[in-house]
């Protein structure tokens, strides 16, 4: 019995060992069944929706990542600051391309269109990823002769965030700017020393925890962030001043509350610069909770000093639901922005219009949300060998003179030379056309061109241009004439006109009649003058065929002169004297010759339509007699 309860015993453990061996092979076969399907589908990855985040991250931290914090810049190297004097760019001037992040947060849509325009920097993880995104930009009409790859580990889509900053140097060398990015990704954190790889330039490491959406600058050492700058580096203005300054140029740093109020505390959810001193900012309903806060932003710009010494250019665009229109991207002549199908798309399209003249302002939908949209997803990347034209341009009202000059530093970070006869200031008086003056090397890198002013003129509106020997021409402001700066002249001096109006003996209008003035002739027929300042002028009205007339003018009011021309009988031959030449050219013509010149109303000395001997004798006579 007992030996049959061990068989028993036995038999029934070897059951269950058979059983669990057929669980265990099953279970194999259906995991590798599965891998298969997994690596069959994997190219087919585009399926999804493209602005779906591959790793599941979010643009805040996880409650894993809040218990990391202490992570935060554990692996960032900082350095000495670039010799200075720094100069920071900024996302409007002029750009080579963009930077994102595959699998993409972004619409296909979008990367096609930015390709059309720039290059398209995709960071992959490695070349089986680079060729899934080939297969997905091919499908979506990107242009991939704008495409390149940075093969290099990331965490997340939010390249602006952990992106480089671009800044250059006292000797003209651009680099990449890096700094220790706000969340414990380190992949993220180290792209800004891949992308200095890539591009073979320096590493500048500002040790300022900071991130990119909540950096915006002007490129003239203007930039603003929320106070979530001085929130995340210990409450350390002092410090966060002097690096700012030290690596990226910032001398006037504007830190302010978040508007939003939202986790993110980033500046470019609510706001967003789009030219030196122009500033577009999220309106709210007055029902908003945080409509104050809005408005105190608002107030805060509209009373600060942009770097062309001007107040801000404030412009507002309506989220009336949190729409993240702000969270635009600029990139060169264009405008992406953000909309969510909604009837608010039109009017903040047209905002930027309005804001921007001359750009063209693009929609694009996408996984949009408020705190988080098409901004946040794309990094620009500055032109390298960019032509940078900075100038503070001439605005509101002047004292009249003959010129005002035009300075502007104008410095080719190519390295290339600029081509000295195509510098350029591009004007125009009141509402004529554009004309051009050249613009002359005035020491170091500053041009100045002098624009002529007339008494009348009241309105000067211009642009500047120039090109270098890198094949880059530019302009300034970067959209060109549509976008050209104003300045009115006031106190013009008197203007005094002078009317001729000149007719024969006989009373007739003569309209052809040349009249020098100080010496100077105008065209035949030019019978109207202005004078600047009044004064004694001596004048002669001379016209073929005709006596002239001399005199001298008093200019102190507005004045018509009426002159008569009489014929200067018996000069034949149009020399304004009498003599035995123009007994010559009456005989010529008597016997049938056509001298030329020929006053024929001057050879009739008797008025009766016809040269004969008797108009001979009379010539005579009258030279003979004088």
């Amino acid at each position: 019995m007992l030996i049959f309860n061990i068989i028993r015993v036995c038999t029934e453990a070897n059951a269950l060992i058979f059983l669990f061996y057929i669980i265990m092979r099953t279970t194999l076969f259906l995991l590798l069944c599965a891998l298969t399907v997994s690596l069959l589908v994997t190219p087919a990855y585009a399926q999804t929706p493209e602005w779906k985040e591959y790793d599941g991250l979010p643009k805040g931290m996880t409650a894993e990542e809040e218990l990391r914090r202490g992570e935060i810049g554990m692996h960032f190297v900082p350095t000495a600051p670039p010799e200075g004097p720094v100069k920071g760019f900024a996302e409007f001037n002029r750009l080579q391309g963009v930077l994102i992040r595959y699998p993409l947060g972004i619409p296909l849509s979008l990367v096609a269109a930015m390709s059309e325009h720039a290059t398209v920097y995709t960071i992959v993880s490695g070349s089986w990823q680079q060729n899934q995104a080939i297969n997905a930009y091919n499908g979506a009409g990107v242009n991939l002769d704008n495409c390149e790859f940075i093969i290099a580990p990331s965490n997340s889509i939010w390249t602006r965030d952990y992106g480089p900053w671009f800044i250059a140097d006292g000797n003209g060398e651009v680099a990449v700017l890096d700094f220790p990015y706000n969340r414990p990704r380190p992949d993220d954190d180290a792209i800004p020393q891949a992308m200095a790889n890539y591009f073979g330039i320096e590493r500048y490491g500002m040790n300022v925890v900071h991130t990119g959406g909540n950096y915006m600058s002007d490129g003239m050492g203007s930039s603003a962030s929320t106070d979530l700058v001085w929130e995340e580096n210990g409450y350390n203005q002092d410090f966060v001043l002097d690096q700012m300054e030290a690596f990226a140029g910032v001398n006037n740093y504007h830190v302010t509350l978040d508007a939003q109020g939202a986790y993110i505390k980033h500046i470019d959810t609510w706001a967003k610069f789009l030219d030196v001193d122009k500033i577009m900012i999220a309106e709210v309903p007055s029902s908003h909770p945080r409509y104050w806060a809005y408005e105190q932003v608002v107030d805060y710009f509209e009373n600060e000093i942009s770097a062309y010494g001007t107040p801000y250019q404030v412009y507002r665009v309506y989220v009336p639901n949190g729409q993240p229109y702000t969270n635009a991207l600029i990139l060169n002549e264009r405008v992406y922005v953000p909309i969510m199908n909604s009837s608010w798309d039109a009017a903040a399209i047209a905002a930027y219009e309005e804001a921007l003249p001359g750009y063209e302002v693009l929609g694009f939908t996408g996984s949009w949300q408020s705190t988080d949209a098409l901004h946040c997803r794309v990094k620009d990347i500055s032109d390298l060998g960019m032509l940078h034209i900075e100038h503070i341009p001439l605005h509101g009202h002047h004292e009249y003179r003959t010129d005002f000059q035009i300075d502007a530093t104008i410095t080719p970070y190519s390295g290339e030379d600029l081509y000295a006869d195509s510098l350029f200031v591009i004007y125009k008086a009141n509402e004529g056309a554009f004309d051009t003056i050249p613009m002359f090397h005035s020491g170091s890198n500053t041009y100045s061109g002098l624009i002529p002013v007339s008494p009348g003129d009241t309105l000067i509106t211009y642009y500047l241009s120039a090109a270098d020997a890198s094949g880059r021409k530019e302009t300034w402001p970067l959209i060109g004439a549509p976008g050209a700066r104003s300045f009115t002249i006031e106190n013009l001096p008197q203007a005094y006109t002078v009317v001729f109006e000149v007719i024969d003996e006989a009373g007739n209008e003569i309209t052809d009649a040349i009249i020098t003035i100080d010496e100077i002739s105008h065209p035949a027929g030019e019978y109207v003058f202005e004078f600047d300042e009044s004064g004694s002028h001596l004048y002669t009205i001379t016209r073929q065929c005709y006596q002239s007339a001399q005199g001298q003018i008093l200019i102190n009011e507005d004045k018509i002169i009426e002159e008569v021309l009489y014929n200067n009988t018996g000069d034949a031959n149009a020399d304004g004297i009498v003599n035995v030449l123009d007994v010559v050219a009456l005989s010529n013509y008597f016997i049938g010759d056509e001298p030329d010149p020929f006053c024929f109303m001057n050879a009739d000395i008797n008025a009766d339509g016809i040269i004969n001997v008797i108009d001979i004798v009379g010539v005579i006579q009258i030279f003979s007699n004088r």
